[in-house]
């Protein structure tokens, strides 16, 4: 009977854990459970939670970079990133997406990391709220701005392509902003999730913004090849798209505290030649062009 009792308790939570997950992925799919907000609204949520930094030798409006990070927050990595972009001469907007929704490092890795809160659809909204703040900041160039996310951070990139091309806006956001994008001449991502439930396919990205991909050929939590496939679909609808499967590199290979995962190594070197491949892109975009 006692191991009755114990099976039945075990097959109920089994049940309610597969109701809660299939409930969140309807809510999140429908919008129904996004808290809707206007871009006004959504720069204020976010107004204490980006990090605007310049660089030492700034003596007028420099171009700058929103960062976007991965899923469990910001972390190192982002600090290593921000040191090379501020020694190159560029500001940095470092966003944090999860403080201002109340989201700890333990609800980031048990309901963010598993796509349970806040996929990439909603958290598109911080990018137009986030150049709608470079733009108020007369030190920051809004003409020239880049983007770069990280893992979630990557898929976050991806939607706000994806809506900018199509004239649509987030579900978090009540309209469209007029420019969604605007300012922004280059999107860069870093190992980015690119399966289900990731919305854009590839199909629709802006061609005035160059995209670029670093994919870990060993990436066992966003696989590279989903990546491929969604970029391959951008090729074909005329998009370019410039991907790089790095070999024998893992997921968040640039993240030196990274989680005791087996599926996580870093790689020093890669790291290094991931942050001097950022800065060529951004040269290419902000430099050479002008």
């Amino acid at each position: 009977m006692a191991v009755k009792s114990i099976l039945h308790g075990g097959a109920l939570l089994a049940g309610f854990l597969i109701a809660s997950v299939c409930g969140s992925a309807v809510g999140n799919a429908s919008g129904a459970t996004i808290p809707t907000r206007s871009l006004e609204e959504q720069v204020e949520l976010l107004r204490d939670h980006v990090d605007i930094r310049l660089p030492d030798a700034a003596t007028g409006p420099v171009p700058a970079v929103i960062m976007m990070h991965g899923c469990g927050g910001l972390r190192q990595v982002q600090e290593a990133y921000v040191r090379d972009v501020l020694d190159h001469g560029y500001a940095v907007l470092v966003v944090d997406s999860l403080t201002p929704r109340d989201i700890g490092r333990f609800g980031a890795m048990s309901q963010v990391c598993t796509a349970l809160r806040l996929w990439g659809q909603e958290r598109a909204a911080d990018i137009p709220a986030t150049i709608a703040l470079a733009q108020a900041d007369r030190r920051i160039d809004a003409n020239r701005l880049a983007l770069i996310g990280w893992s979630h951070g990557g898929w976050t990139v991806l939607e706000a392509l994806d809506y900018a091309a199509e004239g649509r806006a987030s579900p978090a956001l009540s309209a469209a902003p007029d420019t969604p994008l605007a300012g922004v001449r280059i999107a860069i991502t870093m190992y980015p999730y690119c399966g289900f439930p990731v919305r854009a396919d590839g199909h629709d990205f802006p061609t005035g913004i160059p995209l670029h991909a670093i994919l870990a050929e060993r990436d066992l939590i966003a696989p590279h090849h989903d990546c491929e496939r969604l970029f391959n679909r951008s090729v074909e609808a005329g998009i370019a798209v410039d991907v790089e499967v790095w070999s024998g590199v893992t997921h968040a290979f640039d993240e030196p505290n990274g989680p005791a995962d087996p599926r996580i190594q870093y790689d020093a070197g890669a790291a290094q030649r991931a942050r001097a491949r950022l800065i060529a892109w951004l040269d290419g975009a902000f430099v050479d062009q002008g």
